[in-house]
């Protein structure tokens, strides 16, 4: 049965200059989960950092998480521990390989909350463009 929720991501990327950046996003979005027992989380539509109007959404389950951003700089990410996936990012500008190498993923999941955590690698037009951590926070209102 489908929810609402909350949901707070939290990245933290590190570029190699001197400190990680680090990005927090919080909204409400709907949860639900098929019947084989994968998440699926659609946030609302938001403003991202830079201003533009993005939505987000997530399929997750203990080994795997795909997530989608649609917006003007729109992108597919799957990760998956010991698994490469390569997907193009879209921007105003044109668009570009990306490929995510994933270190770590892990998922825990209660009745009305669930977390996860990955660490991972990015890629752009085959140059590492950051090692990068993000924490998923999703709690039912």
């Amino acid at each position: 049965m489908e929810k609402k929720a909350n949901i707070t991501v939290i990245g933290i990327h590190d570029r190699g200059e001197s400190s990680p950046d680090t990005i927090e996003s919080k909204g409400t979005c709907t949860w639900d989960v098929t019947d084989d027992g994968t998440n699926v989380i659609k946030g609302d539509e938001a403003k991202d950092e830079s201003g533009e109007m993005v939505t987000t959404s997530f399929r997750i389950t203990p080994t795997r998480i795909k997530m989608v951003r649609k917006g003007s700089f729109a992108s597919v990410m799957v990760f998956e521990k010991g698994v490469d996936h390569v997907s193009t990012y879209n921007t105003p500008y044109g668009a570009m390989d990306m490929k995510v190498k994933t270190d770590i993923l892990e998922v825990t999941e209660e009745k009305d909350h669930l977390c996860a955590h990955v660490k991972y690698v990015l890629e752009m037009d085959g140059q590492v463009t950051s090692n990068s951590d993000i924490k998923i926070d999703i709690e039912s209102i």
